[in-house]
């Protein structure tokens, strides 16, 4: 008796073939474009500039802005105050040297007959600040251009290689089949077993 039933299916495919072939465009006549560009001619012209500044003339009036104001008085200040400073001290110097027979009063007395400096000066003591810049004249000429864009065609060979292509259409395949029963271990598992 057969217990094993062992059935085969052979591959099915189907190929297809196509030859290489070499393809072959003539080309066109050639073309152009072309392209004028006008000429023109730019003319930039600018007048002349003077400049006249009064900063130093009104600063010699003592006439300033704000900060030019704020800034001379807080330098003058402070030259001030190192002056009173360095008489001050001159004047504790000669103080302490009491021991060699000279009094406070003689000190006090020297100082008070000292004469102010003065000097003599003229306004306004600076004049006007004068810059100038020269006229200008500037000339851009661009020249008419014409451009030729030639299209030259050429002759286009395309190589078209060959194609193989093979479908499967059924893969091969084996069956197998068992024909007898099963076989129980014990037998006793079987359930059609009988004593």
């Amino acid at each position: 008796m057969q217990l094993i039933n062992i059935t085969s299916t052979p591959i099915e495919y189907k190929i297809n073939i196509e030859a290489a072939r070499l393809e072959m465009k003539q080309s066109d006549n050639p073309r152009y474009q072309m392209e004028q560009n006008q000429g023109r001619m730019n003319i930039d012209a600018k007048n002349i500039q003077v400049r006249l500044d009064s900063t130093r003339l009104r600063e010699s009036l003592n006439l300033r802005d704000p900060g030019a104001f704020a800034r001379y008085y807080g330098s003058q200040g402070r030259q001030t105050a190192y002056e009173n400073i360095g008489e001050r001290v001159q004047f504790g110097n000669q103080i302490s040297q009491i021991q060699d027979g000279v009094s406070i009063s003689q000190i006090v007395q020297q100082k008070a007959i000292q004469q102010p400096t003065t000097y003599t000066t003229f306004i306004p003591s600076a004049g006007w600040d004068i810059s100038w810049q020269p006229q200008e004249l500037n000339l851009d000429y661009q020249p008419t251009e014409m451009n030729f864009d030639w299209q030259v065609q050429k002759n286009v060979m395309e190589y078209v290689p060959g194609k193989y292509q093979m479908d499967i259409l059924q893969y091969p395949k084996i069956e197998i089949e068992y024909l007898g029963t099963p076989t129980y271990v014990p037998p006793s598992s079987d359930p059609n077993y009988e004593e």
